[in-house]
Protein backbone atom coordinates (compact mmCIF):
# COMPACT_ATOMS: atom_id res chain seq x y z
CA UNK A 1 0.00 0.00 0.00
CA UNK A 2 1.11 3.63 -1.06
CA UNK A 3 2.30 5.28 1.98
CA UNK A 4 1.36 9.08 2.91
CA UNK A 5 3.49 11.66 3.26
CA UNK A 6 5.28 12.40 6.23
CA UNK A 7 6.70 15.71 7.88
CA UNK A 8 8.58 15.34 10.52
CA UNK A 9 11.86 13.81 10.89
CA UNK A 10 12.52 10.11 9.52
CA UNK A 11 13.21 7.47 11.71
CA UNK A 12 10.22 7.96 14.35
CA UNK A 13 7.47 6.48 11.63
CA UNK A 14 4.76 6.10 14.44
CA UNK A 15 5.05 9.60 15.57
CA UNK A 16 4.85 10.51 12.27
CA UNK A 17 2.32 8.69 11.35
CA UNK A 18 0.26 9.89 14.34
CA UNK A 19 0.97 13.77 13.68
CA UNK A 20 -0.33 12.90 10.20
CA UNK A 21 -3.35 11.00 10.99
CA UNK A 22 -4.56 14.23 13.75
CA UNK A 23 -3.91 16.83 10.71
CA UNK A 24 -6.15 14.98 8.35
CA UNK A 25 -8.27 14.92 11.32
CA UNK A 26 -8.12 18.90 12.38
CA UNK A 27 -8.45 19.65 8.40
CA UNK A 28 -11.59 17.63 7.84
CA UNK A 29 -12.94 19.05 11.05
CA UNK A 30 -12.58 22.52 10.04
CA UNK A 31 -13.66 21.73 5.91
CA UNK A 32 -16.66 20.31 7.44
CA UNK A 33 -17.93 22.89 9.87
CA UNK A 34 -16.98 25.17 6.89
CA UNK A 35 -18.78 23.65 3.85
CA UNK A 36 -21.09 20.38 5.12
CA UNK A 37 -20.49 17.05 4.39
CA UNK A 38 -20.72 16.84 0.22
CA UNK A 39 -18.68 20.22 0.22
CA UNK A 40 -15.39 19.40 2.22
CA UNK A 41 -13.77 17.42 -0.88
CA UNK A 42 -11.18 14.44 0.23
CA UNK A 43 -8.74 16.50 -1.98
CA UNK A 44 -9.33 19.67 -0.05
CA UNK A 45 -9.19 17.96 3.34
CA UNK A 46 -5.81 16.54 2.41
CA UNK A 47 -4.41 19.84 0.32
CA UNK A 48 -5.24 21.44 3.50
CA UNK A 49 -3.60 18.72 6.09
CA UNK A 50 -0.47 18.74 3.63
CA UNK A 51 -0.47 15.08 2.89
CA UNK A 52 -0.73 12.99 -0.65
CA UNK A 53 -3.85 11.45 -2.18
CA UNK A 54 -3.56 8.35 -0.66
CA UNK A 55 -3.43 9.40 2.97
CA UNK A 56 -7.11 9.39 3.85
CA UNK A 57 -7.33 5.89 2.51
CA UNK A 58 -4.50 4.60 4.15
CA UNK A 59 -5.72 6.02 7.82
CA UNK A 60 -8.78 5.64 7.66
CA UNK A 61 -10.27 3.68 4.56
CA UNK A 62 -13.07 6.31 3.36
CA UNK A 63 -14.26 9.46 4.12
CA UNK A 64 -17.35 8.13 6.26
CA UNK A 65 -14.85 6.22 8.56
CA UNK A 66 -13.04 9.99 8.63
CA UNK A 67 -16.16 11.64 10.01
CA UNK A 68 -16.97 8.77 12.27
CA UNK A 69 -12.99 9.11 13.54
CA UNK A 70 -14.29 13.18 14.31
CA UNK A 71 -16.59 12.00 16.36
CA UNK A 72 -14.79 9.88 18.53
CA UNK A 73 -11.67 12.30 18.48
CA UNK A 74 -14.42 14.85 20.49
CA UNK A 75 -17.10 13.14 22.22
CA UNK A 76 -15.14 9.82 23.29
CA UNK A 77 -14.39 11.45 26.56
CA UNK A 78 -17.60 13.28 26.91
CA UNK A 79 -19.30 9.68 27.27
CA UNK A 80 -16.81 8.14 29.26
CA UNK A 81 -17.61 11.35 31.59
CA UNK A 82 -21.54 11.29 30.93
CA UNK A 83 -22.10 7.17 31.61
CA UNK A 84 -19.69 7.49 34.81
CA UNK A 85 -22.23 10.32 36.18
CA UNK A 86 -25.21 8.40 35.22
CA UNK A 87 -23.28 5.42 37.12
CA UNK A 88 -23.19 7.90 40.79
CA UNK A 89 -26.90 8.68 39.42
CA UNK A 90 -28.07 5.53 39.79
CA UNK A 91 -26.40 4.10 42.62
CA UNK A 92 -27.93 7.29 44.34
CA UNK A 93 -31.39 6.74 43.55
CA UNK A 94 -31.58 3.12 43.77
CA UNK A 95 -35.34 1.80 42.74
CA UNK A 96 -36.20 5.48 43.25
CA UNK A 97 -37.16 8.58 41.19
CA UNK A 98 -33.85 10.02 39.40
CA UNK A 99 -33.28 13.66 40.38
CA UNK A 100 -34.29 15.53 37.08
CA UNK A 101 -31.90 18.27 37.42
CA UNK A 102 -29.06 15.17 38.21
CA UNK A 103 -30.11 13.81 34.94
CA UNK A 104 -29.95 16.70 33.08
CA UNK A 105 -26.48 18.14 34.61
CA UNK A 106 -25.61 14.54 34.24
CA UNK A 107 -25.69 14.82 30.18
CA UNK A 108 -25.90 18.88 29.27
CA UNK A 109 -22.90 19.81 31.14
CA UNK A 110 -19.98 17.75 29.61
CA UNK A 111 -21.57 18.84 26.28
CA UNK A 112 -21.90 22.29 26.77
CA UNK A 113 -18.09 22.78 28.88
CA UNK A 114 -16.85 21.39 25.45
CA UNK A 115 -18.67 24.05 23.14
CA UNK A 116 -16.62 26.82 25.16
CA UNK A 117 -13.42 25.37 24.46
CA UNK A 118 -11.72 27.14 22.23
CA UNK A 119 -11.32 24.30 19.79
CA UNK A 120 -15.15 22.96 20.30
CA UNK A 121 -16.43 25.55 18.10
CA UNK A 122 -15.41 23.39 14.68
CA UNK A 123 -16.99 20.30 16.06
CA UNK A 124 -20.11 21.85 17.09
CA UNK A 125 -20.88 22.88 13.92
CA UNK A 126 -19.88 19.60 12.37
CA UNK A 127 -22.15 17.59 15.01
CA UNK A 128 -25.14 19.91 13.97
CA UNK A 129 -24.46 20.12 10.03
CA UNK A 130 -24.64 15.92 10.10
CA UNK A 131 -27.47 15.77 12.26
CA UNK A 132 -29.51 17.43 9.38
CA UNK A 133 -27.61 16.00 6.41
CA UNK A 134 -29.33 14.88 3.62
CA UNK A 135 -27.39 11.63 3.54
CA UNK A 136 -29.19 9.24 6.14
CA UNK A 137 -25.72 7.58 6.29
CA UNK A 138 -24.38 10.59 7.28
CA UNK A 139 -26.87 11.28 9.65
CA UNK A 140 -26.15 7.75 11.11
CA UNK A 141 -22.66 8.12 11.77
CA UNK A 142 -23.92 11.45 14.17
CA UNK A 143 -27.10 8.73 16.13
CA UNK A 144 -24.29 5.87 16.44
CA UNK A 145 -21.42 8.21 17.86
CA UNK A 146 -24.20 9.37 20.80
CA UNK A 147 -26.19 6.28 20.39
CA UNK A 148 -25.60 4.67 23.61
CA UNK A 149 -24.88 7.23 26.32
CA UNK A 150 -28.08 9.10 24.79
CA UNK A 151 -30.33 5.59 25.28
CA UNK A 152 -29.31 5.54 28.49
CA UNK A 153 -29.91 8.92 29.44
CA UNK A 154 -33.49 8.60 28.05
CA UNK A 155 -34.03 6.10 30.33
CA UNK A 156 -32.87 7.97 33.31
CA UNK A 157 -34.71 11.17 32.63
CA UNK A 158 -38.02 9.15 31.91
CA UNK A 159 -37.43 7.55 35.64
CA UNK A 160 -37.59 11.11 36.75
CA UNK A 161 -40.74 11.89 35.04
CA UNK A 162 -43.26 9.52 36.12
CA UNK A 163 -46.24 12.00 36.04
CA UNK A 164 -45.64 12.60 31.73
CA UNK A 165 -47.50 9.92 29.63
CA UNK A 166 -44.88 8.82 27.04
CA UNK A 167 -46.20 11.32 24.42
CA UNK A 168 -45.87 14.59 26.53
CA UNK A 169 -42.29 13.14 27.56
CA UNK A 170 -41.57 12.34 23.89
CA UNK A 171 -42.56 16.25 23.37
CA UNK A 172 -40.44 17.24 26.36
CA UNK A 173 -37.71 15.52 25.52
CA UNK A 174 -37.56 17.25 21.93
CA UNK A 175 -37.54 20.43 24.07
CA UNK A 176 -34.44 19.18 25.44
CA UNK A 177 -32.38 18.22 22.77
CA UNK A 178 -33.81 21.44 20.75
CA UNK A 179 -32.66 23.36 23.52
CA UNK A 180 -29.03 22.00 23.91
CA UNK A 181 -28.51 21.82 19.86
CA UNK A 182 -29.26 25.46 20.34
CA UNK A 183 -26.83 27.03 22.73
CA UNK A 184 -24.08 24.66 21.44
CA UNK A 185 -24.68 26.12 18.07
CA UNK A 186 -23.95 29.69 19.75
CA UNK A 187 -24.67 30.98 16.25
CA UNK A 188 -25.04 34.65 17.69
CA UNK A 189 -29.09 35.21 16.97
CA UNK A 190 -29.97 35.97 21.03
CA UNK A 191 -26.97 38.14 21.53
CA UNK A 192 -27.95 40.57 17.99
CA UNK A 193 -31.62 40.46 19.84
CA UNK A 194 -30.94 41.47 22.76
CA UNK A 195 -27.32 43.83 22.13
CA UNK A 196 -25.08 44.42 25.08
CA UNK A 197 -27.65 43.42 27.53
CA UNK A 198 -25.87 40.53 29.06
CA UNK A 199 -22.76 39.14 28.77
CA UNK A 200 -21.97 35.48 29.00
CA UNK A 201 -20.53 34.21 32.19
CA UNK A 202 -18.86 31.06 31.98
CA UNK A 203 -21.35 28.10 33.31
CA UNK A 204 -23.99 29.84 33.24
CA UNK A 205 -25.31 28.79 30.16
CA UNK A 206 -24.90 25.55 31.77
CA UNK A 207 -27.09 26.47 34.79
CA UNK A 208 -29.89 28.35 33.14
CA UNK A 209 -30.29 25.31 30.81
CA UNK A 210 -30.89 23.01 33.71
CA UNK A 211 -33.16 25.16 35.42
CA UNK A 212 -35.48 25.86 32.53
CA UNK A 213 -35.75 21.93 31.70
CA UNK A 214 -36.03 20.77 35.11
CA UNK A 215 -38.61 23.63 35.27
CA UNK A 216 -40.35 22.30 31.63
CA UNK A 217 -39.97 18.72 32.77
CA UNK A 218 -41.74 19.19 36.06
CA UNK A 219 -44.67 20.79 34.73
CA UNK A 220 -48.30 18.93 35.10
CA UNK A 221 -48.63 16.95 32.16
CA UNK A 222 -51.37 19.00 29.67
CA UNK A 223 -54.37 17.73 28.10
CA UNK A 224 -54.61 18.18 24.39
CA UNK A 225 -57.65 18.51 22.55
CA UNK A 226 -58.10 16.12 19.05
Amino acid sequence: MRQPHQRTAPGNAAGDEAEARLRILRAAERLVAQHGYAGASLRTIMAEAEVNNASIHYYFGNKQALLRAIFDMRISDMNTERNARFDAIEQAAGDGRPDTADVLRAFIQPAIQRSRQSDGQFFNRVSALCSVDPDPAVRQVVFDAYDQVSRRFTALLRRSCPHLSDQAFYWRLHCVYGSMMYIRSDNGRVAHLVGELAAEVPGQANEELIVVLTAGLSAPAIEVAK
